[in-house]
């Protein structure tokens, strides 16, 4: 009865020393660099990472680590292919600017060979002697007046000496007495034909100009400031006193056109 009993004691403790074991095994904790990597983190662009993270005992945080760094990765290619689009565009502005540039200094350098084609039709000016290569017509302005010319309020005409003669000239105007200076602070009587040359002479009012070029060459403008006229039979005593108290002036006379009267104007 003593041998069974030993056996089963031992038997008994056997199995006591099994289950303990396998209990023991049971409740060990597992090693995780022997766990496979999650599904969720195989379909990730860093699957390398997490093979390597993997180590840490929360899986669950290595698989949010994976999907946090694809999603960095997503928007890191949206904002290249942003930023190639803002390049693409400023490209194209670019190129743009570039040909109406090229535009601009194509029509740039045609108006130069233009400027440079008609210098050439231009005559070659010496400028050491620069007097003798300007025509009279260049050197003179359109508006100026020859030397002995009377420009009677728009009309001009030349005039000749005629010192107290008894008619004026058939054309143009006579230098009848004075001086025709335009600097010598004195006056000088003109004579002309009404009908004729000198009948601008009627018209004219106080204020109207009356511009004369000596024979100098020395151009002044005198201004009407009285007019009347006279018999013919009027003698230069009965006169002289009122037109020649102006100092530099000028006398203009002519016919009245019936044969008995004289109208006299003067300017200064």
């Amino acid at each position: 009865m003593k041998a069974p009993k030993v056996i089963a004691i031992i038997t008994g403790s056997a199995l006591a020393l099994c289950l303990v074991g396998g209990l023991a095994f049971a409740l060990e904790p597992i090693d995780p660099t022997t766990l496979p990597i999650p599904d969720k983190a195989q379909g990730t662009s860093i699957a390398k990472q997490v093979a390597s993270i993997i180590v840490y005992e929360d899986q669950e945080e290595a698989v949010a680590m994976a999907t946090e760094f694809d999603q960095i990765h997503e928007e890191l290619a949206v904002d290249a292919i942003a930023s190639r689009a803002t390049i693409a565009k400023r490209h194209h502005a670019g190129t743009a600017a570039s040909a109406n540039t090229t535009k601009v200094d194509a029509a740039q350098a045609a108006a130069a060979q233009t400027d440079a084609d008609d210098a050439d039709d231009i005559e070659a000016v010496d400028v050491t002697k620069p007097l003798e290569t300007i025509s009279p017509e260049q050197g003179v302005r359109p508006d100026a007046l020859a030397p002995s010319t009377i420009d009677v309020n728009g009309d001009a005409m030349g005039y000749v000496p005629s010192f107290e003669s008894a008619a004026a000239p058939a054309t143009g105007a006579g230098l009848w007495m004075g001086s025709d200076s335009t600097t010598d602070n004195s006056w000088g009587y003109f004579i002309g034909h009404n009908p004729g040359p000198f009948t601008c002479v009627m018209t004219l009012k106080n204020g109207d100009p009356v511009t004369v070029c000596d024979s100098d060459g020395a151009t002044r403008t005198y201004h009407v400031v009285d007019e009347f006229i006279v018999p013919d039979d009027t003698y230069w005593e009965d006169i002289s006193s009122r037109v020649t108290d102006y100092g530099e002036s000028i006398v203009l006379q002519t016919c009245c056109g019936d044969n008995a009267h004289y109208r006299v104007v003067i300017a200064c």
